[in-house]
């Protein structure tokens, strides 16, 4: 995404195009990264009117549903989800050759949204993705 925050609009379709063209397939590869969905997560998910009313009861004595609920799976969604849309929108502003500035901003959501996502990666995964992509983009000398 640094390179089509930086490129112009013609270069910026084509490294969008890089990137998966259906809100099931770009999130699926988010997905494949994250934090499964727990049973817990699923079911607040499912009952939020309930816990929400309740104030997340779970019983005499007992802590609130909620005390413990993974934060991290919940920004790992959000910020795919953010990321999704930025992307889509700056697409959307490309194929109406809308104003660049919005294009620009469009662009920086996402980027920021990657960013964040990717804050929450492990650094040694991390490190793996880089040095697999950095090695697949560097062009080997002919013999």
């Amino acid at each position: 995404l640094v390179a089509v925050v930086s490129a112009r609009q013609s270069d910026a379709a084509a490294n969008l195009g890089r990137l998966p063209s259906t809100e099931r397939e770009f999130k699926r590869r988010f997905d494949e990264f994250s934090d499964a969905v727990s049973y817990k997560q699923r079911f607040l998910d499912s009952n939020a009117f309930l816990v929400y009313y309740s104030k997340g009861f779970d019983g005499p004595g007992r802590p609130s549903i909620e005390a413990d609920v993974n934060t991290r799976e919940t920004r790992q969604f959000g910020y795919r989800n953010d990321a999704w849309l930025a992307v889509d929108d700056a697409r959307a502003e490309l194929q109406d050759d809308g104003d660049p500035k919005v294009l620009r901003d469009h662009l920086d959501d996402a980027l920021a949204a990657f960013d964040a996502y990717l804050a929450l990666a492990p650094p040694a995964l991390l490190d793996d993705a880089y040095t697999t992509t950095s090695s697949a983009t560097t062009p080997t000398s002919s013999r």
